[in-house]
């Protein structure tokens, strides 16, 4: 029988660039082309199957905007693993990156986490170099940086996995 390991995780990130439809992708495969922003926090939960184990993830998806900061701490408290969002095509979500990692640090200690550029389907509009990111992930101690789009679905199938697995590799060798 397979054992269970739960990680409770959390995306932090500016609003609007794409936390939810990143997860919503990973979670049901579909993208939504109308964009609401979260309003308090949205949980789900995928299990990945590794080794002689599953993983469930529990996923927090919590607003991005200011004013749910005190949500964020409550809910980000006790967090195993993190993603850290930023739109390539946005570079103040890019410079803010250091903030949310500090907001990270400062309400689930030190969880792991991947730096993820989104929208790379808005590759023609992008204001942040790739390489800059892979910097600044590994200036902040990322596991890892992955560029995604949730429209397309591209790598984010790949960054989930890779932040379960890694982390349970850490915890289960």
């Amino acid at each position: 029988m397979s054992r269970i390991v739960r990680y409770k995780m959390v995306l932090f990130g500016d609003s609007s660039v794409g936390k939810t439809s990143v997860v919503e992708r990973f979670i049901n495969d579909k993208f939504e082309e109308c964009y609401i922003s979260t309003l308090g926090y949205n949980v789900y939960e995928k299990q990945i199957p590794y080794k002689d184990s599953v993983i469930s993830l529990m996923i927090w998806d919590i607003g991005g905007q200011e004013k749910f900061r005190d949500l964020r701490k409550r809910y980000a408290e006790g967090a195993n693993v993190a993603f850290i969002v930023f739109d390539i095509t946005n570079k103040q979500s890019f410079d803010n990156v250091a903030v949310w990692r500090r907001d990270l640090e400062e309400f689930a200690g030190k969880a792991p986490f991947i730096l993820i550029g989104n929208k790379m389907d808005l590759e023609w509009n992008r204001k942040v170099p790739t390489a800059d990111a892979q910097r600044i992930a590994s200036q902040l101690g990322a596991l890892d940086f992955f560029e995604t789009s949730a429209k397309t679905g591209v790598g984010v199938e790949n960054a989930f996995k890779m932040l379960a697995t890694k982390t349970f590799d850490v915890h289960y060798r």
